[in-house]
């Protein structure tokens, strides 16, 4: 069965990368992940604490670059005016993003509040948000509560990550992680 293509923004490849596994992830959900150029250049840190001090951890993108888990495009001349205009309004990542999405016709994720007003705006499919990502994947994978408890902390803790008051699946989150 032929993956389906997913754009993400550097905020959900983020909090993807800080689950450790997204090959994982992209497998169990049939999916192939792409990535814009500048979105991935964004994709910079996670936050581990190691002997009780906080360290910057790289985010290696490049390591699922020889599966079919991910890809990073790279913008032609021809989308080059619309990013152009999108990055008057959203970060560069989110323009390069948004961009490739309406050119090449590919859903997105994103987080970013104004991306998603951008995206409704132009008329895309409203984009799929972490959250929903992650409650697939673990609905896929079969995992465990004390799993998906662990899997939200980490999005949590190394990537910084809470959902919005708005997300649709915030009280899946919360039931979920709980006090942790």
């Amino acid at each position: 069965m032929p993956r389906r293509n997913l754009l993400l923004d550097a905020c959900v490849a983020i909090n993807l990368a800080a689950v450790t596994g997204i090959d994982r992830i992209a497998d169990a959900l049939q999916l192939r992940f792409i990535i814009a150029a500048q979105a991935a250049a964004e994709a910079g840190y996670l936050r581990d604490i190691v002997k009780g001090t906080v360290v910057l951890t790289p985010i290696n993108l490049e390591q699922y670059l020889s599966s079919e888990t991910l890809e990073i495009r790279e913008l032609d001349a021809t989308e080059l005016p619309l990013y152009l205009e999108l990055a008057s309004v959203v970060d560069d990542g989110e323009a390069a993003t948004i961009a490739l999405a309406i050119q090449r016709g590919i859903d997105l994720a994103t987080d970013d509040r104004r991306a998603r007003r951008v995206c409704e705006d132009r008329r895309l499919a409203e984009p799929t948000r972490t959250v929903a990502l992650l409650r697939s994947y673990a609905q896929a994978s079969q995992l465990a509560d004390s799993e998906v408890r662990e899997m939200l902390v980490r999005v949590r803790e190394r990537a910084s990550f809470l959902p919005a008051r708005s997300d649709p699946d915030l009280k899946w989150w919360n039931e979920h992680i709980g006090d942790a």
